[in-house]
């Protein structure tokens, strides 16, 4: 059975108001250890449809093409309330190609080295997970649409232990890389992630100056993306109080993809520009619902789930050029944020924020020593605008789409 034989079942069901998708994927897994070297191969392989039938959408999934004709007649069975189908686009494009699946490299040692040295001997690199793959994805539907993408990735993650006399710190992060490899980079943060708790010293100031490490920047950025997705449930109006003019948000996923998850064209969307909010990422049904445009972020998470607006690609972007150590020297008296130690909590109904995290107190500039656990809580309509700088330094993170972020500098935040 092929994907035209379905294509032939939908349109027979619904001539106006079909979408196939099909998915294949690859990758190989490189799992390190002290005494361990293990590579794993995975493979997916999904269909998935959606369609309008008796005035109500439908979607079912299967890992194979009989596999999902056959969840299409048991789906039409089933009754959905009344909704209106999307403007579904149309195109063609030269089916894409996924790249050679090459293994993944074999950092373990060279980062068990500088983790050790990062951290003078008080932190283990205990696991390194590093996984390469690819994916080719292709969309037809009843518009006459014919589409593919293929992309590639490099992540992981890592495990690692912190000691100093009784105290004890494990953590695992996770990273991924556009280009080649930042084994100095993560190392880094492996070993200010397990020793800085280690200090058992607390926030010396009440509020002060806040320099974020890009890994808390793009924890923060995530937390915020349903602002972007109009899902935030927003009393206060970001565009009417004000954001910072320091720094843009972008969604731009053109260089990962040609086409999103439903086929709609990749484009650069800019969310922040000149200190208020620009527009909105938008899905079919949400560009339906909105009478905007669909801005080419459906999303899929996952073959079996159907698409759902989401950013695809989210960074930052500095108006102006400023190293990292630009903006420590701007720190009077402060906190450096080195690492989050809970998830980012961003109310958007009662306009609150709350961000634990390790890092360094900064006086003059200088780094005085750690903090072992330090929070910071406050207004976000206030966060926001306070955003005095970013720095050139930006790095993207998967959270779980990439998050792109650089240094941030907060000119006044409240700790605890």
């Amino acid at each position: 059975m092929t994907g035209d034989h379905l294509r032939e079942v939908l349109a027979a069901r619904a001539p106006r108001d079909w979408e196939l998708y099909r998915k294949a994927a690859e990758s190989r897994e490189l799992a390190s250890g002290p005494a361990l070297r293990r590579e794993v191969w995975r493979s997916e392989r999904g269909w998935a449809a959606r369609w309008w039938e008796n005035g109500g959408p439908r979607f079912c999934a299967a890992a194979t093409p009989r596999g999902l004709e056959a969840a299409i007649r048991e789906s039409a069975r089933t009754a959905t309330a009344p909704a209106d189908p999307p403007v579904w686009p149309a195109g063609t494009a030269t089916p894409a190609q996924a790249p050679p699946l090459a293994s993944p490299p074999d950092l373990f040692d060279e980062l068990a080295r500088l983790v050790s040295a990062e951290s003078r001997g008080e932190a283990s690199l205990t696991q390194l997970v590093v996984r390469r793959g690819v994916r080719t994805e292709g969309i037809a539907n009843a518009a006459g649409l014919d589409v593919s993408d293929a992309s590639q990735h490099l992540d992981g993650f890592a495990s690692a232990i912190g000691r100093r006399g009784t105290r004890v710190c494990d953590a695992i992060l996770l990273f991924r890389w556009d280009g080649e490899p930042d084994v100095t980079g993560l190392a880094r943060r492996i070993a200010d992630r397990v020793t800085l708790p280690l200090s058992d010293r607390p926030a010396p100031f009440d509020r002060g100056e806040w320099l974020l490490d890009p890994a808390v920047s793009a924890a923060l950025l995530a937390a915020l993306t349903p602002i972007f997705t109009g899902e935030a449930g927003i009393r206060w109006r970001p565009g009417a109080a004000g954001l910072s003019r320091r720094v843009g948000i972008v969604d731009d996923a053109t260089a990962d993809a040609r086409h999103d998850g439903e086929g709609t064209p990749s484009r650069r969307v800019t969310l922040v520009a000149d200190g208020a909010l620009q527009g909105l990422l938008t899905d079919l049904d949400r560009a339906r619902r909105s009478g905007a445009p669909p801005t080419g972020h459906g999303v899929r998470s996952s073959f079996r789930t159907p698409p759902q607006v989401s950013p695809r690609r989210i960074f930052f972007v500095p108006e102006r050029t400023e190293t990292s150590g630009e903006l420590l020297s701007r720190v009077r008296r402060g906190i450096f944020a080195s690492a989050v130690t809970a998830p980012v909590l961003a109310d958007f109904a009662s306009d609150r924020f709350e961000v634990e995290f390790t890092g360094v107190a900064v006086v003059a500039g200088r780094a005085q020593g750690p903090v072992a656990a330090a929070r910071a809580a406050g207004r976000l309509s206030e966060l926001l605008p306070r955003i005095a700088a970013a720095s050139t330094d930006r790095q993207f993170f998967p959270l779980p789409h990439p998050v792109g972020a650089p240094t941030l500098l907060i000119e006044r935040a409240a700790f605890e």
